[in-house]
């Protein structure tokens, strides 16, 4: 039941409307014919709650990165910055969070909402399946059986209460994300020009 309550965060962390650094995870850097991770080839960090800054190791590493986050988060705003590591003038790449606009709320909310019920029913399959396969396995001590269905009990609650809270908090970062949109005075709101949304290839992982 753990596996799945943490699958459900990994993916809400890839619904980015704050800068997440989990959410470069799944970002593989092709160079030189090897694929390596993220924290192989730069330093990330949180410039603020909006923007997250990748610093090449070194500055080979600038396109093959700028290639790997663009497949995986293409909502990404893109910005080139330059800074200077070890007196040497080092480009980096900066990345801003996607407005939380009217189609993008929408898309957001329904994928949150989406991905916790197909959380909990996992978590409620394997809470049946235990249950029922502790009852096999302790048909001749019903006081045992009582005790490990009592655990059992416990365990899917806790973790039903976890991924509810995960679902809540996250919806109301998608609402702060949008009163800061509506507050930027964006006159974008629900136009035609809108994108449609599409960040699947971030969300749907391998359980």
């Amino acid at each position: 039941m753990g596996s799945y309550m943490t699958l459900l965060h990994f993916r809400y962390q890839n619904l980015c409307v704050k800068a997440e650094p989990a959410a470069l995870i799944p970002v593989d850097v092709h160079v030189f014919d090897e694929t390596m991770n993220i924290e192989e080839v730069a330093e990330v960090a949180v410039t603020d709650d909006y923007h997250l800054a990748i610093i090449p190791n070194n500055n080979e590493y600038l396109q093959p990165i700028l290639q790997a986050v663009t497949f995986v988060h293409p909502e990404f705003k893109l910005s080139m910055k330059k800074t200077e590591v070890a007196d040497e003038d080092r480009e980096y790449l900066e990345y801003e969070m996607p407005e939380v606009d009217k189609n993008r709320r929408d898309f957001l909310n329904e994928a949150v909402k989406s991905l916790h019920d197909e959380a909990q029913a996992k978590i409620d399959q394997v809470y049946t399946e235990e249950k029922a396969s502790c009852a096999q396995l302790l048909s001749k001590n019903p006081q045992d059986l009582d005790e490990v269905n009592l655990e059992l009990e416990r365990m899917h609650d806790d973790t039903l209460s976890t991924i509810h809270g995960l679902r809540d908090d996250k919806l109301e970062e998608i609402e702060d994300g949008y009163l800061r949109y509506l507050s930027q005075g964006s006159n974008q709101e629900g136009g035609d020009d809108n994108p449609d949304y599409d960040v699947t290839h971030s969300i749907v992982m391998h359980e």
